[in-house]
């Protein structure tokens, strides 16, 4: 059932099956046009959650627009699926572009070929092909985009709500900030009880130095409250950043510390030697979709380490290497 937040907000409870995030918050703003944040996967149980909440609140989908925090498919999946004419899908235009090239099979064959250079084997590899979520529950090809930059107002019920670009978890993340109201729709730049994943991008040199530098963009906010993609808010947004950040500075300590003790490891070995909340007893035991995700993440902080100086990067073959300094 929908939940009434405010006179013209409603939070939509989208269930992501099978998946550790357990759902999507989807936000709704009611209005003249109304405007949908966020839509989850494109696979039944979030199509049927979707449909009958807009139905409960008799939305009109042919009189409103999504916007879509980011690229990632627990985001973007319906998006293309709740799309009427004349109506708008909003994202920037770096995740547009990624979201717009999807189903390409040449982009997996080139993020999977990284993926085989960070340390994964080919069975693995074969195995993620049309299993892994990242790859199979996205939107149907869509072409026509609106795309947003950092500081545009859009205006839906009232509202005006500008665009703030925080790149990190995707490279064209976008958050939506009410200044009269002080409502931070975050997606998944800062969540609560859970810490985003910030893994490697193709053609991002430091996904992890992006995304600390957004966290101290949008820190001193006035936001009173907060609206994340996923759990639900607690504290405020100041303490959440200072936390999301400590937590990086820990996850960098460590894999200092493991390249310390085991120089010469792909972003593969170090994530198995990583400490991860998940119900897996070690690294053989975890999910293999976990693991594409997990090792994205020892990516990203290796690279960190490495534009920095912290870290040397090598190929040995075709397989990235880190050692310390």
């Amino acid at each position: 059932m929908a939940e009434q937040l405010f006179d013209n907000l409603w939070r939509l409870d989208i269930p992501l099956v099978g998946n550790p995030l357990k759902n999507l918050n989807s936000y709704l703003i009611s209005g003249e046009r109304s405007l949908l944040i966020d839509t989850g996967f494109n696979e039944a149980p979030c199509r049927e959650a979707m449909l009958r909440q807009l139905a409960e609140l008799h939305v009109d989908l042919g009189k409103t627009d999504i916007f879509l925090t980011h690229v990632h498919h627990d985001h973007s999946g319906l998006s293309t699926f709740l799309h009427r004419p004349g109506c708008r899908i909003y994202i920037s235009a770096v995740d547009g572009g990624l979201l717009a090239a999807i189903r390409d099979e040449a982009l997996w064959q080139k993020r999977y070929g990284r993926c085989r250079a960070n340390g994964f084997s080919d069975a693995e590899i074969t195995a993620l092909w049309g299993r892994n979520p990242a790859q199979t529950k996205g939107p149907e090809p869509f072409q026509q985009y609106t795309f947003v930059t950092d500081g545009e107002i859009l205006h839906y019920g009232g509202l005006s709500l500008q665009c703030i670009s925080t790149p990190g978890h995707t490279p064209g993340h976008m958050c939506l900030y009410e200044k009269e109201r002080r409502w931070f729709f975050t997606g998944d730049h800062v969540l609560f009880r859970i810490t985003p994943n910030i893994c490697d991008w193709l053609g991002v040199e430091d996904s992890l130095g992006d995304y600390l530098r957004s966290l101290d963009k949008i820190r001193d906010l006035p936001a009173e409250q907060l609206f994340p993609g996923h759990r639900v808010p607690l504290g405020t947004l100041a303490e959440r950043v200072d936390f999301l950040k400590a937590h990086h500075r820990r996850r960098l300590a460590e894999v200092e510390t493991i390249l310390q003790s085991h120089p010469g490891l792909t972003p593969y070995e170090v994530a198995a030697r990583m400490q991860w909340k998940i119900r897996a007893r070690n690294w053989q035991e975890f999910p293999l979709t976990q693991k594409y995700f997990a090792a994205g993440e020892a990516k990203a902080h290796l690279d960190y380490l490495a534009v920095r100086g912290r870290a040397m990067h090598s190929m040995r073959g075709n397989r990235n290497e880190y050692s310390c300094r």
